[in-house]
């Protein structure tokens, strides 16, 4: 694995400089520099301890462990071939998960073998984009104000360096703009490929949908009136995505129409018991029309602050790095002032970017605000907020002063990079850890190993949420995840049960148990969490 990666840098890196090189016309030294450098941030990120930064979170496992299941024994969890819209956890898009299928045939349950696709699609789309704004001859400013802002989007980086199965979202939306982007720009087969990931859309991450039709729609519109595309080519259109998107579409007919469940061709479709749109989409109870105005100011307050519904999450941003959102969040305003009043010089790539955007308002109005619901906005928003600080940096006055912005801004970034790839896996599993949503992989792995050597027939109390991660820990044929939660079990009971068993207590939890004092016991700790562990190995 380590081989791949360094091969994949390696190109990558020859890839930023082909790049620079290329465009060394048409940007300044200065401008050529900071593209180069951002776009190699952006790549040494991405990679960088990609298997132990972060924690494994639950979804994430989940996702793993159904790409690992159908590598090796074709089926998920679930014993569902090929599954349209995967049954774990509430729902999960399964594009991503069947992306790392290869890689778990070849690497086996590894972590950053699972991550790689992730980082490698992140990294790519965008370098395409920043070669997109270049074959669109938009402004040097730009350019590299879109390069810096985009390498150092502190929740972009984060969001992808997890692999979430709605995480791929991310770089498959902007590399759909890249590819309409370059299409614009001469090449019809770019348009192609960009109407093929836009169809893909609907397979990385459902609370996209109700943005989706609106987008595809509006850029159908936006070709034929440029003349980009002819009739002919909008049907050709139509019939590729209604094929690529037949699929989703029955098992929307399903989850929603009450079809009963079916296999269709190689995919299994089949409803899930309840969805999470009620986690994702906000509440029609009440005033809807405060509701929807409540949302829009939070998410421009997570835009200002990082912060999500007023606390930091920290999944997706840190504390004390408010001034960087704070910062990209003027800029994103002064890219629309400056944009709005110079409206009648925009190049077709800006006016393209600007209806896009304005398709994003359903989810703005109608999905919760959060890195989470909002990916797709939060990717244009950062995409704008390059556009202003390029604008800004056109400007032909106050030297200083854009100095001392840009250097503000790689403060932060150094700051929050330092304490990302320091101490921020260790904060986040122990804050998450009793809840069982994010664990240290190689610290668990230890931690099972030394149990097995107690040799019972039972473990209960597992500080794992063991649906998601024991069939990662313990790679274990579907058909028998069944028997490995028996064995493994999270509830605690407080009596010494029949046959041979380990209790696994919380070190400052102990005195609620004291029925199994009268047990052998040996500490034990794992992901920064102290645990007695009792065990009876009589089976009487």
């Amino acid at each position: 694995m380590n081989i791949l990666i360094t091969v994949s840098v390696i190109v990558l890196v020859l890839a930023i400089g082909f790049l620079t090189y290329t465009m060394r016309n048409h940007l300044k030294k200065w401008q050529q520099i900071l593209t180069a450098l951002s776009l190699l941030f952006l790549t040494f990120f991405e990679f960088f301890r990609l298997g132990n930064v972060p924690g494994l979170f639950g979804d994430e496992a989940y996702a793993m462990y159904d790409s690992w299941a159908i590598a090796h024994y074709g089926v998920d969890r679930h014993l569902m071939h090929n599954a349209v819209y995967s049954l774990t956890s509430g729902g999960q898009s399964v594009l991503y998960e069947h992306l790392t299928v290869p890689l778990m045939k070849a690497f086996g349950m590894n972590v950053t073998a699972f991550r790689f696709p992730m980082a490698l699609l992140t990294t790519i789309s965008v370098i395409v984009l920043i070669y997109a704004l270049y074959r669109n001859k938009i402004n040097s400013n730009v350019i590299a104000g879109v390069a810096f802002t985009m390498s150092t989007a502190q929740w972009l980086l984060m969001y992808c360096h997890w692999a979430m199965d709605c995480s791929v979202i991310v770089p498959m939306f902007i590399l759909t703009i890249d590819f309409i982007l370059l299409g614009l720009a001469g090449k019809k087969y770019h348009l192609y490929i960009g109407f093929i990931l836009m169809a893909l859309l609907a397979y990385c991450y459902i609370g996209a949908w109700i943005a989706l039709p609106f987008m595809y729609i509006f850029t159908l519109l936006f070709l034929k009136k440029k003349e980009k595309i002819s009739k002919k080519d909008i049907i050709a259109l139509v019939i590729i995505s209604l094929i690529i998107l037949v699929p989703i579409l029955s098992y929307t007919a399903v989850q929603f129409f009450g079809l009963p469940a079916f296999k269709f061709l190689w995919f299994s479709v089949a409803p899930l018991p309840a969805t999470r749109a009620a986690n994702s989409l906000i509440s029609f109870k009440g005033n809807v029309l405060n509701t929807i105005i409540s949302n829009i100011i939070a998410g421009l307050s997570t835009l200002a602050t990082g912060a999500v519904n007023n606390n930091t999450s920290s999944y997706t941003s840190i504390p004390n790095y408010q001034l960087f959102y704070l910062i990209n969040f003027i800029f994103l305003i002064y890219a629309i002032v400056k944009i709005w009043k110079n409206r009648k010089q925009n190049s077709d790539s800006i006016n393209y970017l600007i209806g896009v955007s304005l398709t994003m308002l359903p989810i703005i109005t109608l999905a919760q605000s959060g890195f989470w619901h909002w990916p797709t906005v939060y990717i244009l928003t950062s995409l704008w907020s390059g556009i202003g600080l390029g604008l800004f940096f056109e400007n032909s006055s106050h030297k200083a002063f854009k100095i001392l912005i840009l250097g503000l801004l790689l403060i932060e970034t150094g700051l929050f990079t330092g304490y990302y790839f320091g101490n921020y896996t260790h904060d986040e599993i122990k804050a998450n850890q009793l809840g069982g949503y994010s664990i240290d992989v190689k610290q668990s792995k230890h931690f099972i190993n030394e149990l097995k050597k107690l040799k019972v027939d039972t473990y209960y109390g597992m500080p794992f949420f063991n649906e998601s991660y024991m069939g990662c820990l313990i790679p274990t044929n579907p058909q028998n995840l069944n028997d490995l939660d028996g064995k493994w079990q999270s509830n605690l009971p407080n009596t010494i049960q029949t046959g041979s068993a380990a209790y696994i207590v919380p070190a400052d939890q102990v005195n609620n148990y004291p029925n199994l004092q009268s047990l052998p016991s040996k500490e034990m700790e794992v992901n920064y969490v102290k645990y007695v562990v009792f065990y009876n190995q009589n089976n009487n």
